[in-house]
């Protein structure tokens, strides 16, 4: 890599960090070529982009995890033999996600620090692909926080008495939380609607004719401008009509959804005890879209919002969305 090139891909990583919302802070004097950091928020691992040296034509997508002694202590303490066994599930969850990683301390297994890192060749890059390395490597620093958060929930509370099975899905979830039940039946709920909303015959094109476009700049571009006149009066006129089908349809949904799930709610809360169900919440926390979050109870324009957002694939929040339905499908099977 030249100089210019190097200054072109530094400039690059900044001007998307910066365009994005994250902080970026160039790290000087560690023996690289250059090392960015992108911090997002305090509440999520800092990541960095490491050029290692002229010569490389790829740029390291690096972050890491550590662990506290006291809290690897603890669950070995408790999980006894079956601590190994975690340790290896964590390894094999990171190579699905499709990234490199490194146990660092004095035994691999039981590791000090995980690091997280994936390689983005520079050559052709652009935002999207910064976004995209980014998203993976931070998604998976995330995963093995919570692997370890969800496997402390699940010890005894100090004084009892040691489970010689060492059975870590003893539940961390005290009965009688409100506010962490509705969060889960929310993100569920809402997250079930979106879903099944967009999948619907004829929403798309419900929406589009709600929304008063594509089709005028369709015809336009095959017909010419008298065209794209013609269909945008007739669009005008049926866009009411659009609108209020659209909305009925939302709120059909909503209503089917909610009482469907308030009439299995006593069915459903024991199973919240799992700690599973705690990652869809954090998830939706990560994600800022200027709306009522998915885990607050939502009225019918702010779920056709969302919806709109994933037909129309907004980045960030299919990003979000693929996370959410990957979770949905880890779930225990709840109450038809």
């Amino acid at each position: 890599m030249t100089a210019s090139e190097r200054d072109q891909i530094m400039h690059e990583v900044m001007r998307w960090a910066e365009q994005t919302g994250y902080g970026a802070n160039s790290i000087l004097d560690t023996g690289n070529d250059f090392v960015i950091e992108i911090s997002e928020r305090p509440s999520l691992p800092s990541v960095q982009f490491v050029h290692q040296g002229a010569e490389m034509a790829y740029v390291l997508v690096v972050g890491q995890v550590r662990v506290p002694k006291e809290d690897r202590d603890r669950l070995k303490d408790w999980m006894l033999g079956q601590y190994a066994q975690f340790i290896w599930d964590i390894k094999i969850a990171l190579l699905r996600d499709g990234v490199d990683f490194t146990v660092l301390g004095e035994d691999d297994k039981d590791p000090d620090v995980w690091e997280v890192q994936k390689r983005l060749y520079v050559k052709g890059t652009d935002a999207n692909q910064f976004q995209d390395t980014y998203t993976k490597v931070k998604a998976s620093l995330i995963s093995v926080i919570w692997s370890y958060k969800k496997a402390l929930d699940g010890l005894e509370p100090v004084g009892t008495a040691h489970c010689q099975q060492a059975d870590i899905s003893v539940p961390g979830y005290l009965q009688g939380d409100p506010e962490r039940t509705a969060k889960i039946m929310n993100t569920i709920s809402n997250t079930s609607m979106i879903m099944m909303i967009s999948l619907m015959d004829g929403f798309t094109d419900l929406m589009m004719q709600a929304s008063g476009t594509m089709a005028t700049g369709m015809a336009e571009a095959f017909g010419g401008e008298e065209a794209g006149q013609e269909v945008a009066e007739e669009m005008e006129r049926n866009m009411p009509e659009a609108k209020e089908r659209l909305k009925e349809m939302v709120s059909e949904v909503r209503q089917d959804i909610q009482f469907r799930m308030g009439q299995k709610i006593d069915e459903i809360e024991p199973l919240l005890a799992d700690g599973v169900f705690d990652a869809g919440p954090e998830i939706v926390d990560i994600y800022d879209y200027g709306l009522p979050k998915l885990t607050e109870e939502l009225d019918d324009e702010t779920i056709e919002r969302y919806v709109q957002m994933l037909v129309q694939e907004d980045k960030y929040f299919t990003e979000m969305f693929g996370q959410l339905t990957k979770w949905m499908s880890s779930l225990p099977e709840l109450p038809k």
